[in-house]
């Protein structure tokens, strides 16, 4: 059983989602570690990992780091040597290795993109019986590092999709970015006939001190349990921060897949969550979230 004083390891402790889970998380103590942070780990590098895990006690350590961006890593589709897939499936077997070697818990952060997103959204039962032809480099590396974690015993794969939060100045989302571009009269048309159930980031920290108060394993996932398309999303989210919902455009993903050298991307994508609730934790919906970033934005809400 968990309790206050239990050790847990965040690898991409600054990252977008993973900085979140620290400033949220109030069950652990926490050792954080990035590339550049104060406690430096380079999870390309095996003995960078071996030496953060001989130097530093812990129980579980949560696998946050990956390269995810998903156009520019489609560039180094089949690439090996690449860094997406230095970070994405060398890195994580490092980290796996690292478990094994010291009999600790690994708790891995994926994503619904590991899906052809043909017909999502999908449950954490889904088997990878999937057209890789329509699955992006990012998503092929994060599926294979995905099976990278399952070689080990004690393990934990969370997947999200479409994370969002308040305020992050080192990177946009996609609803940051929505509201930026408004902003700057520049907003780009959003798909309307495409399926997803964004991931409120918020929702890592208790989501995690949940998985982790007992024993689980296997394979969850954690987003809204209703789905949307980002169209209808960005018409809510203008909407309720005052914006003109009317200056948004919609195209078509469906249309931009069939043309030549267009990166994949789920179509009909999302991720079904029937576990966590289960476990006594309830995602919050693409609604709410929009309007817990909204009181947050105003200071109502941290």
């Amino acid at each position: 059983m968990a309790t206050n004083q239990q050790k847990v390891a965040v690898i991409g402790a600054s990252s977008m989602v993973g900085s979140r889970f620290c400033e949220l998380q109030n069950d652990f103590k926490l050792i954080k570690a990035d590339l550049d942070g104060k406690i430096s780990v380079d999870i390309t590098n095996n003995n960078s990992v071996k030496t953060f895990f001989q130097q530093h006690q812990f129980s579980t350590v949560i696998l946050f780091s990956a390269y995810t961006d998903v156009d520019e890593a489609e560039k180094q589709r089949g690439d090996k040597h690449g860094i997406v897939w230095e970070i994405n499936v060398k890195g994580t077997k490092n980290v796996v290795d690292a478990c094994r070697h010291s009999k600790r818990k690994l708790l891995l952060i994926s994503t619904d993109f590991v899906f052809d997103g043909q017909n999502g959204p999908y449950p954490e039962t889904e088997a990878f019986n999937q057209d890789e032809k329509k699955i992006s480099w990012y998503g092929l590396t994060k599926k294979i590092s995905e099976d990278e974690a399952t070689t080990i015993d004690d393990y934990i794969i969370l997947r999200i999709t479409y994370p969002y939060r308040s305020k992050f100045k080192y990177k946009k989302d996609f609803v940051r970015s929505i509201l930026e571009k408004y902003e700057q009269n520049n907003l780009y048309p959003l798909f309307f006939d495409q399926l997803t159930t964004p991931t409120f980031i918020d929702d890592l920290a208790p989501a995690i001190q949940t998985l982790l108060k007992t024993d689980n394993k296997g394979i969850y996932h954690l987003a809204s349990l209703k789905s949307c398309s980002p169209y209808v999303f960005a018409k809510q989210l203008l909407k309720k921060f005052g914006k003109n919902p009317k200056k948004l455009t919609n195209a078509s993903l469906a249309e931009i897949l069939k043309r030549e050298n267009s990166t994949p991307r789920p179509l009909i994508g999302g991720l079904k969550v029937e576990k966590l609730p289960k476990l006594g934790f309830m995602p919050t919906s693409w609604e709410n979230g929009i309007e817990i970033i909204l009181a947050q934005k105003k200071g109502e809400l941290i």
